[in-house]
């Protein structure tokens, strides 16, 4: 499918000719759809093509491979992926190099071989587990092969991989254990992801060094919920804490097992992680969210992780008791309540984020206006919410569907109306601070720079907390994996803007 560019008729060098005949190489494209773990899984798709000799392209039309990676966490999300197939299929009837098209992650994971019948023209599926078998995947397609699948779960307990990121990045996603045990009644996830099972502390530290080596300066530990991390691992080195605890009473991980708080510690004393500058992680659970992970939040003079960022994303769901115990999530908001207490106690900057959803089957006006009080009690930087869909296979999918679909969507714009007020107060009070900002990249929207008296280039970055901060700097060379300080002097209910404190660029 490669093709071949036509020689001139003006003849240049003969190394110029030679370049022109050379065969393009195939590019691929992949879109992304669901949270940061299928964000991740992309990276290791691009870096697997890569590594095969396909090269990125810019646009869809421009691709012979085409992978859609699909998430089933919301019905939207699922239509969403579905749609872009179908619009694929009628590019790929309209030119003349057809390119292959593949769908992965957790729709891949979960419809396997009945998407080829919902969407004509597809011509593989893979699932979460075996995105490594993406170029054998491929060479079966191009020799001829039709409805290729690849969708089984490891159905080994261990769980090793090597992180593997596109191109050069100042951040990192680190998976750290996949799968999930919960079992909410809502969520699909143990259906796509399976159960959960964790890499071992001392793999995940060496790979982290690895790529601290090549300028990482900001890892994300992932996993459907990283507060259970550890569960089935032995805890060989006798590392602290032996065991965890918390208000709710229940935790993941046993005593003589590895947990989260251990391998915040290995990595935070290990000599060659020295150049990495922050931590963070998602996704957790109340119940694994534990007393000792609490205390790494402490300042490091006080027995804390110094790596740890200040910024937690913690899943409340509801701020009701009684929808919170048809969700099936074995805590009550009190408990909520007193862990972000403790929390802030310890670390009074953190920046907090959480997932919400309207509408449950059953939710009364007293039970959103519980949500409501929740937001006002904890102050959170931002949130997801979401309006409730059935996902099929689930316990909550048999529940009767009868808050209607009006008065959700009117009780989600109410909630994100409500937060986007606080989250408007909480970033005006940074006004005049001084802020310490990992620099990203140059900023998609430019126009900051228009109206600036200021001349340059638009970069972004996120503090320690995770707020989003953007600033000109007229340096002509990159930014990216910088630490800057940079005085906030505007703010918004999502970002911040400031200057560069004057010669903290050399």
């Amino acid at each position: 499918m490669s093709e071949i560019v036509n020689q001139s008729e003006n003849q240049g060098s003969q190394s110029d000719l030679a370049a022109i005949a050379q065969p393009r190489p195939d590019r691929f494209f992949i879109k992304t759809f669901g949270c940061q773990m299928n964000v991740a899984d992309s990276e290791r798709m691009s870096v697997l093509l890569a590594e095969q000799g396909l090269t990125p392209a810019d646009e869809v039309e421009d691709a012979q491979v085409i992978i859609i990676n699909g998430c089933t966490v919301r019905e939207k999300a699922v239509h969403k992926a579905l749609s872009t197939l179908g619009r694929l299929r009628e590019m790929k009837n309209r030119k003349q190099q057809r390119p292959i098209i593949g769908i992965g992650g957790c729709v891949g994971q979960l419809d396997r071989e009945n998407l080829f019948k919902r969407v004509p023209g597809l011509d593989f599926v893979f699932g979460t587990d075996t995105i490594d078998n993406l170029p054998e995947i491929i060479h079966r397609v191009r020799s001829g092969e039709k409805h290729v699948v690849y969708a089984d779960f490891d159905a080994s307990m261990n769980y090793s991989t090597e992180t593997k990121v596109f191109g050069f990045k100042a951040q990192a996603f680190v998976n750290i254990m996949k799968g999930c045990d919960k079992y909410c009644t809502y969520c699909i996830v143990p259906f796509t992801r399976g159960k959960e099972k964790s890499r071992t502390i001392d793999e995940v530290v060496d790979d982290v060094a690895r790529l601290v080596a090549t300028g990482v300066r900001e890892v994300t530990f992932l996993g459907q919920n990283v507060n259970s991390f550890g569960k089935g691992n032995p805890n060989v080195k006798n590392r602290q804490p032996l065991e965890l605890h918390n208000v709710i009473g229940k935790v993941g991980p046993r005593a003589g097992e590895e947990n989260f708080p251990q391998l915040l510690r290995a990595i935070d004393t290990d000599p060659r992680c020295q150049d990495l500058k922050r931590i963070r992680f998602t996704s957790s659970h109340p119940l694994d969210f534990s007393d000792e992970l609490i205390e790494c939040y402490a300042p490091a003079s006080q027995g804390g992780v110094a790596r740890l960022s200040p910024h937690l994303h913690l899943p409340v769901q509801s701020g009701s008791n009684r929808v919170l115990q048809k969700m099936g999530r074995h805590h009550q908001i009190e408990a909520y309540f007193s862990q972000m207490a403790r929390l802030r106690e310890l670390c009074p900057d953190v920046g907090l984020s959480t997932d919400l959803i309207v509408g449950f089957p059953s939710e009364t006006e007293e039970d959103f206006q519980d949500t409501l009080r929740l937001l006002d009690r904890v102050q959170f930087d931002h949130i997801y919410a979401f309006a409730y869909s059935p996902r099929p296979g689930t316990r909550a999918a048999k529940l009767q569907d009868d808050v209607p679909d009006q008065v959700k969507n009117e009780r989600l714009n109410h909630l994100l109306n409500y937060q986007q007020g606080i989250s408007e107060k909480l970033y005006a009070s940074r006004i005049d601070s001084v802020m310490e900002v990992l620099v990203e990249g140059e900023a998609k929207n430019q126009k900051m720079a228009q109206t600036s008296t200021l001349t340059g280039r638009v970069w972004t970055g996120k503090t320690p907390c995770n707020r989003v901060v953007n600033f000109i700097s007229d340096s002509p060379r990159s930014l990216v994996g910088q630490l800057v300080s940079v005085k906030v002097s505007h703010s918004t209910g999502f970002s911040l803007q400031g200057d560069v404190v004057v010669g903290d660029l050399q």
